[in-house]
Formats: structure tokens, sequence, C-alpha cells
């Protein structure tokens, strides 16, 4: 028994002295480098002259791995070889890419870094030309036939009520009596009378004060439409727009997929800068992509004749994509959140996307 118990307290103390010498098992599970797949995609990733990558999911890619330690490397990659780069774990993550549903089905997506909608780009005109266009349109042409005939009916009830006792201004024959109401409706609208033209029985000049009084509001609404209908910034409807027009895409794109699925009439095009070439040229007459990326793509370009309008439609959900079931996933979520909901992150987002 005296011989057991130093025996005993030998393997426990020697066990204890093992357990605290012996490191932890390395994480293998993580690459070292990892490999990032990366392509031109301004304002998310872009190269500059001297071969370095900047840009928003660049910058804040740099940020959440020195922050977490990751060792990396860039690595030029075509943006049609992303997914099967991943697939065959020839790259560990690619920066700038679309999560969509289809994408999801081979791959998977961290957090959105950044979520854009689709962005119209269109050859800036002359102001007359886009005001002339404004007019000759059958909304122009509505307008005005819907005014014509207020008019009208507001000028015939004026003269029903003048025509016996103000013959004089207001004509007993119909046809003249009739030209005689509109013209005092339509000048009565529009400078509130010339003063050729007045009412003389109670019930004319009351219903001349209502006139007056619904005018100011009447052209209120009708400068308010007119200037809708020649204001260069008007919001661009879809799809009924397009469908007029030859659209330059990129393809592969939620752009492109958005317009072909509205029967659109569609151009592909490698890139951005590509379509932006080819409305130039004439080969199309818009070229739609996320706003974000044909806005920083135009001024990189100097094409000050190119203006870019923002809609509503088509939401681009900028992620980094990963292979499928892949280690990184949760730490690299946790990590992005922390980047983008601190002061480093919004001022990423100030800088690349004022």
């Amino acid at each position: 028994m005296r011989t057991l118990v130093p025996v005993l307290l030998l393997i426990l103390f020697g066990g204890i002295a093992n357990a605290q010498g012996t490191p932890p098992p390395a994480d293998t599970s993580r690459p070292d480098p990892l490999v990032i797949g990366v392509f031109e995609r301004p304002p998310y990733a872009t190269r500059t002259r001297d071969g370095a990558w900047l840009g928003l999911a660049v910058d804040l890619w740099r940020l959440t791995a020195e922050a977490e330690g990751w060792a990396y490397e860039f690595r030029d990659i075509a943006p049609g070889r992303v997914a099967d780069a991943l697939a065959q774990e020839s790259i560990h993550a690619a920066l700038a890419v679309d999560a969509t549903p289809e994408a999801e089905a081979r791959l998977d997506f961290t957090h959105p870094l950044h979520t854009a909608t689709m962005g119209v780009a269109t050859q800036q005109r002359s102001m007359l030309l886009n005001v002339a266009q404004g007019f000759l349109t059958w909304q122009f042409l509505r307008l005005v036939l819907g005014i014509s005939v207020l008019l009208l009916a507001v000028g015939a009830l004026m003269w029903l009520l003048e025509r016996r006792r103000n013959d004089e201004q207001f004509a007993k024959s119909p046809l003249r009596g009739l030209g005689d109401g509109f013209w005092w409706a339509g000048v009565t609208l529009t400078t509130i009378g010339y003063g050729d033209k007045a009412p003389i029985t109670l019930s004319g000049r009351v219903v001349a004060m209502l006139w007056m009084l619904s005018g100011l509001a009447i052209s209120a609404a009708l400068t308010a439409a007119v200037v809708s209908l020649t204001d260069m910034r008007r919001s661009v409807e879809l799809p009924e727009r397009f469908h007029e027009q030859r659209v330059g895409v990129v393809e592969g794109t939620t752009s492109a997929s958005f317009l072909e699925a509205e029967g659109v009439d569609l151009r592909r095009y490698a890139s951005v800068a590509e379509a932006l070439r080819a409305m130039q040229a004439e080969e199309v007459d818009t070229v739609a992509a996320a706003g974000p990326v044909l806005q920083t793509t135009i001024s990189e370009s100097g094409a000050f004749d190119t203006r870019v309008r923002r809609t509503d439609f088509d939401p681009h959900y900028v992620s980094i994509a990963l292979p499928e079931d892949s280690p990184l996933r949760e730490p690299l979520n946790r990590a992005l959140l922390m980047r983008l909901t601190s002061e480093s992150g919004w001022n990423l987002v100030e800088r690349y996307l004022p």
C-alpha cells in the first residue's frame, strides 16, 4: 500500500504536467493562406494602375481579415468562372458576387455587404430636345384633351347663364357663344381673366368665383404634370419603357435575368464598360445594371454625356461567395457584421458610395 500511493501520485502529477505542456491541436479547417477570387466591379472591387485592388468589398475584406488574423492572397478570376472555381476549391471565397436563388443552389453566401437596385444609363440630350420629346407624348396629349373638355364644360355653363342678359360678351348663337365661354374659361383659369369678358348675372358671378378658386388648384396641378413630363430626372417606368428600346446588360447579372423575364430586347456584354461603349456607338439605347456600378464606371470613364437614374427594381445583394458548406461562413459572417456595424465600416460605405 505504501508503495502504491507514490506511484499513483507520480501518475497523477505527470498527467497534469503533460496536459499543460501539450499545445492545442492546430485548426486545419481553414487554409493558410486563404485564396480570394476577385474581379473588376467598381465600386466594390477595382484594380489600380499599379495592380493593387481597392473597393468597398476589397477594403471590407482587408479590415475583416486583419482583425481576425487571417492570411490571404487575391487572385484574379473571370466573373463567369466564380462558381466553378469555388466548387473545385481552387479559391476559398470570391468578392462582390450577387446572391441569387440560382447561385445559392451551388454556392454559399455571406450576409450582404451592400444592397443596390438597378440603375438605367442613357445618353444626355439637350434640354430643348428633352422638353420637345415630353410634349410629343400620348400623356401630354391626354392632358391637353382633358383640360380642353373641362374648359368647354365650364364655358358652356357660363354661356347658358349669361346669353340672355349679357349677349354682348356671350353671343346668343350657340357656336359663337360656346366659343366665348371657352375663351372666358381658359383666360380665367390661367390669368384670372383679361377683363374683356365678365359675367353680370348673380349665378354667373357665383360660377366665376368658384371657377377662379378652382383654377388656382388646377393650374398648380397642370404645372406639376407638365414638369413631370419634361423633367430630365423623371423616374423610369418599367417594364413599359424598355419595351420600346434596345437595352444593354452584362451577361449573367440579375438585371439581365429580370429584364429577360419581362420580355425586353436585350444586348448582352461582358462588362458594364463594354455596354456603355456600345451605347456611345448607338448599338443600344440604354444600359441597365446595378446603380452604383453604373455610376462609378461612368465617373471613371469620364462619360459626362451619360446620366444614371436609379429605380426601385431588381435589388442586388452584393455578397462574398463561398463553396457550399464552407467552414469559413460562420466566422466570416460574425466578423463582417462586426465591421459593418462599426465606425470603420460606415466610413467605407460613405467613401465608396457617397
